[in-house]
Parts: C-alpha cells; sequence; structure tokens
C-alpha cells in the first residue's frame, strides 16, 4: 500500500525500488502528471543516473548512516539528470577550455547526458516527487498533537493522491473518515499531547483496517468474504475454497485456566465453534441458488498419495450418494492435475477421460509442447543439420561456439537464451566491484582515452585519473574511502596497459587494409575479413594485428591462460587456412602477448575439424565445457573442481557448470563425461590449441602496480585520507 510505505517514511531508506513501486500506483503518478508509457524510461534513467538508495545525506544521517555521503541518494542522481539536460554529454572534456565546455562536471556533479528531448518533463516530475518527499520526511520526523497529525495527513493525501476511478476516490473518503474518528476519539478523551508518527499511522491504518456495519457486503459481481454468522443471504454461485481435513470445521483450543472446557463442565447453551461451523456450512448449503462449488486438496504435494476432505464435505458426500440413485459423486467431482504442464489439460474432447469434465486451463504456452506427436519430435530431434548458404560463418562466430557450444546450440537452434534473474534495478550499494564490473568500468575508460590520446601525449596518467574520476562522479564506485581507493587502484591498472599500448603502437605505426577471409567447407563457408591491422615504419611488409582488451591474460603462475587465447587461436587457424598468415599482439592487463602465424597446413587441419565440429553442435548439444577440457588436456590435477567450483570458504571459485545451459544438460561432471564423448571431443578440440600455445605464443609480462602506495591528496579527499593516516 502506498500510504502505508508513505507514513513510515522516516523508517525506510527509500532505496530506487521502492519508490520505482510507489510511482507505478496510478494515483500517486497521475498526481504528478506521470503516464503509464512514462515509467520505462524514468526508471532507466533513475538507474542509469546512480540512484541507489537514501532521498538525501540528512535522511541518511537520522538512520544512522551519514558517513555515506550523498552519493547515489535521489538527491545525487537528480542533479545529475537536472545538470545532463542543461548541459548535454556527460563526458569530461580535456583541455584548457574544459570547464566552459558543454558536459564539464560543475561543483562536483557529473552530467547524466540521456536526459533530453520532450521526454526530458518527466525528469521535471520525478523531481516534484522528491521534493514532496522530502517536504513529507521533514514533518513526519517531528511529534506533533493529533489535530496537526491530521493536518499533516490531509496534506499529505494532497501532496501524493489524484484519484483515477471510483476506487481510489472511496479509498481516500475513508481515510479521511479513519481520521476525523481519530479525532473525535482524542476530543472526548480530552488528549492533547504530541505523539510520534508510530502512534498516528497505527490510530490511522488500524481504522481502515477495522469492518464496519456501514460497509456495502454486496459491493460488486463477485465477493469474496469469511464464513460469518447470518450472512446467509441468497447467492447464485456459492464457492467454499480451502475445505481441507483439519482446516475445517476449525479446531478450538484450551485454556489451562478455561474451567468451562472440564469434561463434565459443560452446559447447554455454552459455545462450541465446531458446532459453529458445521451451522455455517448449512446456511452456505442454503445459501446456494444455482452453484454450490466445494474445493479441497485432494492429493499429497510430497508423494501424491490421496486427502480426504472436511468431514463436513465427507457427510454431504454421503449423503448425496445415499439419497440418489446412481453414481452421483463421480459426475459430481473433478480431480485437477497438481502441475499445469499436465497432459490431461491439453487432450482433446475425443480423448479426455470419461468421468468428470473436460479440463481447462490457460496456461497456453505448454499447450505446443504437448499438440507435437513424440514420432515427429524424435524425427526432429535426429535430423542431421544443414547449413544454410546464405547464412556465412565468421570468425566471432566460430571462436563463441569453441567457448561454449552448449549456449550456441540453445541460442541458434532453440532461440533460448537464459538471463541469470529479472531485469530488476539494482539498488544494493556495492562496497567492492565484482570482476564484471571491473572489467566493464576499464573497458569504457579504455575506449574513452584512445579516442582522445595519441603518440605525443603529454601526461597519459592525468588523462586516465580525469576519466576514472568522471566514473566517480557518476556514482558508479563505492562509497567515501573505499571509493576513492578503488578509484585509485583503477588508475594504477590502466596507466601500465596503456603505456605498453602506445609502445606496441609505436612500433606498428601504419594502418594496413583489412584482408579477406574465405573458407569454404562441407560444413559451412566461412567469409570474413581480418582487420586492426598494423606494419611497421621501415618494413611495411610485415604486418601484424593488433588487440588491446582489459581482461588478465595469465594466472597466478605467471603462465598465459589458454581459455583468454580462443578468439587468438580461431583468428589465427582461420588467417593461414586462407593464405593470410599474419602475427598478432594482444595487450591485456597484466601482460603482452605475441602470436606467431601458423604454417598453412596445421591452419587447414585445424579449421577443418572446428567447423566439422560446429555442425555436429549446431545437430545437437555437444557434452563439451572449454575451460574444463582445457584443464584436461593441460593435465589438470582436478578437472571436476573446475567444472563444478571449488567449495573452500576461502578461495573458492564457481565452476563452469553453474552457466545455465551447461547446467541445464550436464549438472554435474559425471554427467558431462558419462557418454565418453567428452575426453574425445577436448583432446580433438583442444588440445591443438594447447600444442599451439607452447609453440607459437610468448608472453611478457607488465610491471606490478603498487596498489599500497599512498593516495594522492586533493581537494576533494582531503578530510578523508587524514582520517585514514589516523586509523593506520
Amino acid at each position: 500500500m502506498a500510504l502505508e510505505w508513505l507514513l513510515r517514511l522516516p523508517q525506510q531508506r527509500c532505496r530506487l525500488t521502492e519508490i520505482r513501486d510507489l510511482l507505478d500506483v496510478p494515483a500517486v503518478a497521475q498526481r504528478f502528471g506521470l503516464q503509464t508509457e512514462d515509467l520505462p524510461r524514468l526508471s532507466q534513467w533513475m538507474e542509469g543516473a546512480g540512484i541507489r538508495w537514501g532521498l538525501n545525506p540528512e535522511q541518511r544521517s537520522e538512520l544512522g548512516l551519514g558517513a555515506c555521503g550523498e552519493q547515489n541518494t535521489w538527491l545525487f542522481g537528480l542533479r545529475r539528470m537536472l545538470m545532463g539536460y542543461a548541459s548535454g554529454d556527460g563526458r569530461q572534456t580535456v583541455g584548457p577550455s574544459a570547464a566552459s565546455r558543454s558536459g564539464a562536471a560543475f561543483n562536483e556533479i557529473q552530467p547524466y547526458a540521456e536526459v533530453g528531448g520532450l521526454e526530458a518533463s518527466i525528469a521535471g516530475s520525478l523531481a516534484g516527487v522528491v521534493d514532496a518527499l522530502v517536504r513529507w520526511w521533514a514533518q513526519a520526523s517531528a511529534p506533533a498533537a493529533p489535530a496537526q497529525w491530521a493536518e499533516r495527513g490531509r496534506q499529505l493525501i494532497e501532496d501524493f493522491i489524484a484519484p483515477t476511478d471510483d476506487r481510489e476516490r472511496m479509498t481516500v473518503a475513508a481515510l479521511q473518515d479513519t481520521m476525523r474518528a481519530w479525532l473525535e476519539a482524542c476530543d472526548a478523551a480530552g488528549f492533547d499531547e504530541p505523539v510520534s508518527l508510530s502512534v498516528a499511522c497505527e490510530a490511522w491504518l488500524s481504522g481502515i483496517d477495522e469492518p464496519a456495519l456501514t460497509s456495502r457486503f454486496r459491493a460488486g459481481g463477485v465477493t469474496f468474504c469469511t464464513l460469518l454468522p447470518m450472512r446467509a443471504i441468497p447467492f447464485e454461485v456459492v464457492c467454499l475454497m480451502g475445505m481441507n481435513d483439519g482446516d475445517y470445521p476449525r479446531s478450538s483450543s484450551r485454556s489451562d485456566f478455561d474451567l468451562m472446557g472440564l469434561p463434565g463442565h459443560q452446559r447447554p447453551g455454552d459455545r462450541s465453534r465446531r458446532d459453529d461451523d458445521r451451522q455455517l456450512m448449512l446456511e452456505a448449503l442454503l445459501s446456494a441458488r444455482r452453484v454450490l462449488y466445494v474445493s479441497w486438496t485432494g492429493r499429497s504435494a510430497r508423494d501424491n498419495s490421496e486427502q480426504p476432505p472436511s468431514v463436513l464435505v465427507s457427510q454431504l458426500r454421503d449423503y448425496l450418494a445415499s439419497g440418489w440413485r446412481g453414481d452421483v459423486l463421480s459426475a459430481r467431482t473433478t480431480q485437477h492435475p497438481l502441475q499445469p504442464f499436465s497432459r490431461r489439460y491439453f487432450e482433446v474432447q475425443d480423448e479426455a477421460p470419461q468421468q468428470g469434465e473436460r479440463l481447462f486451463t490457460h496456461a497456453r504456452e505448454w499447450r505446443a509442447a504437448h499438440a507435437l506427436p513424440s514420432s515427429i519430435a524424435v524425427a526432429a530431434a535426429s535430423t542431421r543439420f544443414e547449413a544454410d548458404p546464405s547464412v556465412l560463418l565468421t570468425v566471432a562466430a566460430l571462436a563463441r561456439f569453441l567457448k561454449n557450444p552448449v549456449r550456441d546450440f540453445f541460442r541458434l537452434r532453440l532461440d533460448v537464451v537464459f538471463r541469470d534473474g529479472d531485469d530488476a534495478a539494482d539498488d544494493d550499494e556495492p562496497f567492492a566491484l565484482d570482476g564484471l564490473q571491473e572489467y566493464g568500468l576499464l573497458d569504457e575508460v579504455i575506449n574513452d582515452v584512445l579516442v582522445e590520446v595519441n603518440g605525443s601525449a603529454p601526461d597519459l596518467r592525468r588523462l586516465v585519473a580525469e576519466h576514472v574520476a568522471r566514473i566517480h562522479r557518476a556514482g558508479r564506485l563505492p562509497m567515501a574511502e573505499q571509493g576513492r581507493r578503488t578509484e585509485h587502484a583503477l588508475v594504477e591498472t590502466l596507466v601500465p596497459m596503456l603505456q605498453r599500448w602506445r609502445e606496441v603502437r609505436a612500433l606498428y605505426p601504419q594502418t594496413s587494409h583489412k584482408e579477406p577471409l574465405r573458407f569454404e567447407h562441407e560444413a559451412g563457408v566461412l567469409n570474413d575479413w581480418l582487420d586492426g591491422l598494423q606494419a611497421p615504419q621501415e618494413e611495411p611488409g610485415l604486418r601484424v594485428w593488433l588487440e588491446l582488451t582489459p581482461g588478465k591474460l595469465c594466472d597466478r603462475r605467471k603462465a598465459v591462460r589458454p581459455d583468454k587465447l580462443i578468439t587468438a587461436w580461431v583468428r589465427t587457424i582461420a588467417a593461414g587456412a586462407c593464405g593470410r598468415p599474419v602475427q598478432g599482439v594482444i595487450v591485456g592487463r597484466d601482460a603482452t602477448v605475441t602470436v606467431k602465424p601458423m604454417p598453412a597446413d596445421e591452419a587447414v587441419t585445424a579449421l577443418t575439424t572446428l567447423m566439422q565440429a560446429w555442425r555436429e553442435g549446431m545437430t545437437a548439444p555437444l557434452p563439451l565445457a572449454s575451460r574444463t577440457a582445457l584443464a584436461l588436456v593441460g593435465g589438470a590435477s582436478d578437472v571436476a573442481a573446475v567444472y563444478e567450483g571449488s567449495q573452500f570458504p576461502r578461495g573458492g571459485s564457481p565452476g563452469e557448470g553453474e552457466e545455465a545451459c551447461l547446467s541445464r544438460m550436464y549438472p554435474d561432471y559425471e554427467t558431462l563425461c558419462a557418454d565418453g564423448r567428452f575426453h574425445v571431443l577436448a583432446s580433438r578440440l583442444f588440445d591443438p590449441v594447447v600444442q599451439w600455445i607452447n609453440a607459437h605464443v610468448t608472453w611478457e609480462l607488465h610491471a606490478v602496480p603498487d596498489l599500497k602506495q599512498p593516495i594522492p591528496v586533493t581537494a576533494a579527499n582531503t578530510d578523508a585520507q587524514l582520517e585514514v593516516s589516523t586509523h593506520e
């Protein structure tokens, strides 16, 4: 209930999902001029602007979390949105006149550039919501007399609710009547002392929840109610739900001090709950004019054993069986399957069981699975895949298949893509970046820096630091000192990598044209381009392809990771098989890897094997996982742990088999190796990869950044640096 959440606002964290749910209420959206089609875009803006929780620093301080500051509050995100609308591009501009250019940070506010156009008015509506929430939070935090709380409550309704239909108007009227009744009770008792919000909230909401004699019992076409005495009003259809054994009639527990419940102490006229329930059952039976519908759980969800209905229902069934001739119970009893995908829901009329009626379900998504005859399904599953001549293979497609053949089968053949969870907004405040988040931020900064950097860039560290600071001002790093340390770590990670990239580009300054790649095979046709080629100044004929990646290329033993070179492997064999043998250089976060060209005959053999495996993988899922297969051919001691993951509390890592498609087909390592094909496929596809790395790949480690060195003291973090120094 939106009003209940608003009344308890001082105790709320004001998370992104909570206020988004508040705006989903039609009366609240109408009050602030928001339409239904505006909410998805507004949710996108709120999440993109870095809003997580908390109205402002003052509200966080009241919750005892004042040390979190202003970052990722609603005020923080709203300022970014309005600044983005005013200035345009939210990227930090570098140069002597950066402060005067559009998009530069102003007063430590990083603009959010997505707000613009005709839709920008909904940002103004959000500003009205935040302003109203801040006003109500300030009022609700202070105790007041009942009369003052009544005035605040009326102002709350006026500020947040604009009824859109009769039901909402009746709700607002009930709120006002309840507040009026509470004031009358306080006046009658002569109570005029200040009370807290919790007391006023309890008095207001409890009055709404209490049943009133003036409320209409039959207010609509369908009435939901409990069985109460003197409610024997005739209805066309009466439905009794949940008439299970033990649930109805209700059992009354006797207290130790209840002397009337002792044996021999009961007198005529004493109330019995079980007798009352029997009377209510009879009244409900007599109230039904056309249909009486009774339901109970007839089968156990644990073992499908039969469960009896309520004793009153059993007595009713016995009475029907003894009073009428024939099998009257079977014709009036319908057994519904427990699962919505049961075949009985989708049987045609002539195949339906003889007893009972034909079942009906609204779950139409299961109808297609039952409508396909089993013989056709088996034939479709065993049909050999034939490549479409109009669909050409690329290096990226083959590399994606080699990394996860099962996921590629699900995506291309079944058109099934598993997503981790829903698209819910992220309103949890991170204390550290996980691997995926760090990779994304590094990649973003690299792309931004490479646009501006050139061979004569005067200060690469300053350029990187400015871009990372822009990300920090956008609220995408942890808060307070932890965020400053994360910012420092990102800079120290990026600078050596970009310096090495600049050195490699200096060795090969000449940009060369891309080369076509075409390889025809019975499994398909490879048609792609070999791009990213560079050449040295003195030898234009010696060309190499260059790649910059924010990922780590080496493991803890300082050895190159084979799974990180799968794309480079596919590119090398494709180039060699097509008569374009070129060298490759990959600059990663921790090392620079040099890939030598492969002889043509070896490349043709490897590419042919890969394309044949691709055709087999498009016919049926292959029992193959790349990292597990590389561990097998590399002689790892515990291959099963690579697939199933480590179970140690410290230092444990998730297994490759936790990927959705792999876990669906092969839940554990034993299932993966059940038919024996895993070892054969691993040897056929990945043993050449390991041999290629040993013979044609070299690597050079970068200088390890010193993340323990003191963080540079600036105007933005002087106080925090002094605080950290004191603790140390």
